[in-house]
């Protein structure tokens, strides 16, 4: 089995995306990483990792929107996970607010291409995969802006069993939650593993799984 993570960006802002694959074995080995991924980049890299088995990916971005504007269900309960942890609820953001609105739609139409029989997509949170695991959650607060505090997330994802991970990756949070995103997934799936949090109730409004 194979495990993508992605962070996704806006449609015209493929530099800030990065996709990043992983082996599944004994923990998470790196396998390939692609950085500024356009759609089909993504889906190129999807379809090499297809001719090695199943792929399971774990994006960040909303994959669905609730019909009439505002939160999801999911984006509600997991706020409230984050604040219980003592992380940041305000990073769940309602998926058609101006900020977000391109986001989800690049994540809605990737998820139409990378339909096949092989491939299970997730939808993610890298920061509440990170912080919600972590002894000491304050690493996760200020990644996205302290490199020092990035460079100590990159050693934690070292010690949870992603292996073989590029010094490179430490250098842009981008690719450090393509690794967050993967984490979650990888705990999703693997028979020793379990999410931190999952919301499972899916229906044809918002058909994919929530986890972290």
């Amino acid at each position: 089995m194979i495990i993508i993570g992605i962070d996704l960006s806006g449609p015209s802002n493929h530099q800030d995306t990065v996709a990043t694959a992983f082996n599944m074995d004994h923990g998470l080995t790196f396998k390939k990483s692609v950085s500024g991924a356009s759609d089909d980049e993504i889906l190129n890299l999807v379809r090499e990792c297809l001719t090695e088995g199943e792929v399971v990916i774990g994006i960040d971005a909303p994959l669905s929107y609730q019909d009439g504007g505002g939160d999801r269900p999911h984006d509600k309960a997991l706020r409230g996970v984050l604040k219980a942890g003592g992380l940041n609820g305000s990073s769940i953001m309602t998926p058609t607010m101006t900020r977000m609105v391109y986001i989800t739609l690049r994540g809605i139409q990737l998820t139409r291409m990378l339909q096949d029989p092989g491939v299970e997509i997730l939808e993610v949170h890298p920061g509440a995969a990170i912080g919600l695991r972590m002894e000491d959650p304050t690493p996760a607060l200020s990644y996205k802006k302290d490199p020092s505090k990035r460079a100590e997330v990159f050693t934690w994802l070292q010690q949870q069993g992603l292996h073989g991970l590029t010094e490179d990756i430490a250098e842009t949070t981008h690719s450090i939650d393509s690794c967050g995103a993967a984490l979650a997934a990888w705990h999703y799936k693997a028979p020793d593993k379990q999410p931190v949090w999952s919301y499972t109730h899916t229906s044809a409004a918002h058909p994919f799984i929530m986890c972290c």
